[in-house]
């Protein structure tokens, strides 16, 4: 029996890195052409990144966001069409509850597994550069990953 195929959503294998240090506005909706990137992000300003919508077309897509410059403002990466904290439609109108987030923290190697959240986001009142958050999707729900030296450095948003 061979195995299903659910996506073939090309990537740029890691190769692309840009910059999220300089936003304008603060917010930023990221596309299917985002897939593979690397984002290098700062805490100088508050930022919104906003996924691309859930659909089975963008199965595969992922993206890597590390923190290049910590500062005093939360870095927020929530699901497509969300702005603040809250589910909403989950569908029409936002893909809010969607993401399943595991925080991978080197001083809590126990900080849990959590389902049904709407984002996640590098912490302004704890964070060091290099924290990473690794983020992938089977077209149907968000997969996020964190990598940061300690659990109050990142956080899911519900």
């Amino acid at each position: 029996m061979a195995n299903a195929k659910i996506g073939s959503h090309p990537s740029h294998g890691g190769a692309v890195v840009h910059n999220l240090d300089t936003v304008v506005g603060g917010n930023v909706q990221l596309s299917s052409s985002d897939s593979g990137k690397v984002f290098m992000c700062s805490q100088a300003a508050a930022v919104i990144v906003n996924l691309p919508k859930l659909s089975v077309d963008i199965a595969g897509w992922n993206a890597r966001f590390v923190l290049k410059t910590a500062g005093s403002n939360d870095f927020t990466i929530f699901a497509w069409g969300l702005s603040a904290a809250g589910t909403g439609d989950s569908g029409a109108t936002n893909d809010g509850d969607t993401l399943i987030v595991k925080n991978m923290a080197t001083t809590d190697a126990g900080d849990a597994t959590t389902t049904s959240k709407d984002g996640v986001f590098f912490d302004a009142s704890a964070t060091t550069v290099g924290d990473s958050i690794d983020i992938f999707t089977d077209g149907t729900n968000w997969y996020v990953t964190t990598f940061v030296a300690d659990a109050a450095h990142t956080d899911d948003i519900d």
